[in-house]
C-alpha cells in the first residue's frame, strides 16, 4: 500500500543541511499496524508528515495506493489528504468554538458532502467511539481521552485508506492511552492501515511492526511476533465493526 524509494526530506539551517529523512526505502502492506520510534530529531515525525502529504519530499519517490505523492501539485495533495488519509495528533487539534459534531463534520465540509449526510455521518462516528452522549459538547468540556476519541472520529469520517497518528497518547495518562490504542487495534482488525509515531515502547508493542529511526535513517525494522492487546469495551468494538461494514 505504501512504498518509498530513496525518500528524502532535507532542510537548510544556515550553511548546514539537516537530513531529517535520508534516502529511506519503506514498504508497508495494506492492513498493517506500524509504529515508528526513535529519539528526538530522528526524523520520525517528518517522515509521517511526508507520508501524509503535509510536507513535500526533497528527493526520491513515494506512492500510496498506487498514487505518486511526489508528483502531485499542492491542490492534488490537498484533495488526496482529504479523501484518502486520516490524521490523529497529540494535541487533538479540535476547534474550541465548535461542538463535537461540527468538529467531526469538517473533513466532509471540505469534501463538499451535503449537510444532512455530514450530520448523520458525524453522529455515527461519534457513537462508534463511545461519544454518543456528547454531540453538542465543546472540547473544553471533555477529558483528554474524550477529545482524542473525537479526533479519531473526525479522522475516519471520509473513510480513509490510511490512518496516520503522531504521538496520539502523548498527552494522556497510561490507562487512557491504552484505551486509544485499543481503538486503533479494533480499527486495524477491520482492515485499517495505521502508521503511528510514538516515543512509548509499551504503546509501540501493540503494533505488528516497529520501524526504529535514528538520524533520518532506519536503524531497525522489527516484526512484533506477539503484539500486546488492549481491552476495548464490547459496545465500541461492535460499533466500529458496524461502521466499517456499512462503509464496505
Amino acid at each position: 500500500m505504501i512504498k518509498t524509494e530513496q525518500l528524502q526530506r532535507h532542510f537548510k539551517a544556515g550553511d548546514v543541511c539537516v537530513k531529517a529523512v535520508d534516502s529511506l526505502d519503506i514498504n508497508i502492506g495494506k492492513g498493517e499496524f506500524v509504529a515508528v520510534m526513535g529519539p528526538s530529531g530522528s526524523g520520525k515525525s517528518t517522515l509521517l508528515y511526508v507520508l501524509g502529504a503535509m510536507d513535500r519530499p526533497t528527493g526520491g519517490q513515494i506512492s500510496i495506493n498506487g498514487r505518486r505523492l511526489d508528483q502531485m501539485d499542492d491542490q492534488q495533495c490537498s484533495d488526496f489528504r482529504n479523501r484518502e488519509l486520516g490524521f490523529v495528533f497529540q494535541s487533538f487539534h479540535l476547534l474550541p468554538r465548535m461542538n463535537l459534531v461540527r468538529n467531526v463534520e469538517l473533513p466532509m465540509l471540505y469534501a463538499q458532502i451535503p449537510a444532512e449526510r455530514r450530520r448523520a455521518r458525524a453522529e455515527m462516528m461519534l457513537r462508534a467511539v463511545g461519544l454518543g452522549e456528547r454531540f453538542v459538547h465543546f472540547p473544553a468540556e471533555l477529558s483528554g481521552g474524550q477529545c482524542q476519541r473525537a479526533a479519531i472520529a473526525r479522522a475516519l469520517v471520509n473513510s480513509p485508506a490510511l490512518l496516520l497518528a503522531d504521538e496520539p497518547t502523548g498527552n494522556l495518562d497510561s490507562r487512557t492511552g491504552l484505551e486509544i490504542i485499543g481503538i486503533f487495534q479494533a480499527l486495524n482488525r477491520q482492515g485499517m492501515t495505521i502508521i503511528m509515531v510514538t516515543h512509548d515502547e509499551n504503546m509501540a508493542r501493540h503494533a505488528g511492526r516497529i520501524i526504529r529511526m535514528r538520524d533520518g535513517q532506519i536503524e531497525k525494522n522489527e516484526t512484533v511476533s506477539r503484539p500486546l492487546m488492549s481491552a476495548l469495551p464490547e459496545e465500541i468494538e461492535k460499533s466500529l465493526q458496524e461502521v466499517f461494514h456499512a462503509a464496505g
